[in-house]
């Protein structure tokens, strides 16, 4: 069943590229050529990743205003990520025993982790998944050649978006939500193409300007390319660091399905 999905996804997907009419050639070609220069877990196989979250307990907020025994419970408290193409979403397992009171003591640590780690990797997909371009050519409404690169105009979920890239495609600013997020995704050139390995992103507001740094370390695990742990800072108040363990892997059979003739 998940080979016939998988099939259906890149066939709907063929299609799409062969029915977008608002490309020209000379913009399909160019974007193209970026698409190829990234990483495309998409391509692979990738279903999902899921990894037990190992927290440096030094920089996880809230800790020190815990007691002693609530501090021991909240390092023995497994916090469960998964990873697929929808973003991020986590799980708490509390050790054996541990009473509702006793979990009421550190639901504001487990609340505050787990609110970072899925605004995170809420948008992972859109630059960890394959790269900073959508898969489909309807998401890109013109390509723009630029002084430095060049610009794509995105047509994505929620608003519309602007990537800006060098000569060679390296995705240098992505902007969204109106001019209002501004970030700076890194690539890292690995023999597969290049991997995302962080961002840095603004979100200009009146009245409460967010500021995020966000650095990804990635491994291969059973042959894809993916997070195995990260350093993220937010403002001056937030500077979280964690690993990935224990991970495992779900991957479909890949289909390659041309677009018809």
């Amino acid at each position: 069943m998940r080979k016939r999905r998988l099939c259906t996804a890149l066939l709907l997907a063929a299609l799409l590229s062969a029915s977008a009419q608002q490309l020209s050639q000379a913009d399909q070609v160019i974007m193209d050529a970026a698409r190829a220069r990234y990483y495309s877990l998409q391509e692979k196989g990738f279903v999902s990743l899921a990894c037990t979250v190992h927290f440096d307990a030094a920089t996880v907020p809230l800790l020190p205003m815990l007691g002693a025994p609530a501090q021991d419970l909240l390092k023995a408290t497994a916090v469960r990520l998964t990873l697929n193409d929808h973003g991020g979403t986590t799980s708490v397992a509390y050790p054996d025993g541990t009473t509702e009171a006793a979990k009421q003591q550190i639901a504001p640590v487990i609340n505050v982790l787990n609110s970072l780690l899925t605004g995170l990797y809420q948008t992972w997909p859109s630059k960890g998944l394959f790269g900073p371009i959508p898969p489909f050519s309807n998401s890109v409404e013109r390509v723009t050649p630029a002084s430095q690169g060049y610009l794509f105009s995105l047509h994505v979920p929620g608003a519309p978006a602007t990537l800006s890239t060098d000569k060679n495609y390296l995705a240098t600013e992505i902007v969204s939500a109106g001019g209002t997020i501004h970030e700076h995704p890194t690539y890292t050139p690995t023999p597969d193409g290049l991997v995302y390995a962080g961002n840095d992103a603004v979100q200009s507001t009146p009245d409460n300007p967010v500021v995020v740094h966000y650095e990804q370390q990635n491994s291969v695990i059973d042959g894809l390319r993916l997070p195995s742990g990260g350093r993220l800072r937010v403002n001056s108040n937030i500077d979280l660091r964690f690993t990935l363990e224990n991970c495992s892997v779900k991957k479909a059979t890949v289909v390659r399905v041309g677009p018809p003739k």
